[in-house]
């Protein structure tokens, strides 16, 4: 410990300085490691669910050029495009419960039923829409609309297997 003791007429001076041991560097440094990596984790995290809630897949179907174009849009603001593929290439749009079976829940491994509506192409699908049973109607509505305004280029199929008990 270093100090320093200084005095005049009416006045004592006392500066301390503290040691700083290899000890007090290793706690410091394990500190400064571990709080770096907690934020980065936080920081993951935060990124994390910020994509999820600001995010939105679209998709564009242009029949002048016969394509259809997969963007990922981000608040709003930036587009990306992903993925541009021709209508020679698509199969069939496809409603199905395929993706059906076991999900972990707090009880456990346990059966659920899930939707999708995809477009199968030559060399495997894009995934318009996947959910749960509650927004089947939903997922069924644009699976309606698409059929009505696409169906002169493109065959439309829902195929529902048995859900396992």
């Amino acid at each position: 410990m270093n100090y320093e003791l200084t005095k005049e007429y009416n006045l004592i001076f006392l500066g301390v300085e503290a040691s700083f041991t290899l000890i007090d560097f290793l706690l410091f440094f394990s500190s400064f490691l571990l709080g770096f990596v907690f934020a980065l984790f936080f920081l993951i995290f935060a990124v994390a669910v910020l994509q999820k809630i600001f995010s939105r897949y679209e998709f564009e179907f242009n029949t002048d050029e016969y394509t259809i174009t997969k963007y990922y849009k981000f608040f709003s603001y930036f587009r990306f495009r992903l993925r541009t593929i021709s209508f020679g290439e698509v199969e069939e749009f496809l409603l199905s419960n395929h993706e059906t079976g076991k999900a972990l829940f707090s009880k456990g491994m346990e059966n659920k039923e899930w939707f999708t509506f995809d477009i199968m192409t030559e060399n495997g699908y894009i995934r318009l829409v996947k959910s749960d049973k509650e927004e089947l109607d939903e997922v069924y509505e644009i699976f309606q609309e698409l059929e009505e305004k696409l169906d002169i280029y493109f065959k439309f199929k829902v195929e529902f297997i048995e859900p396992l008990k």
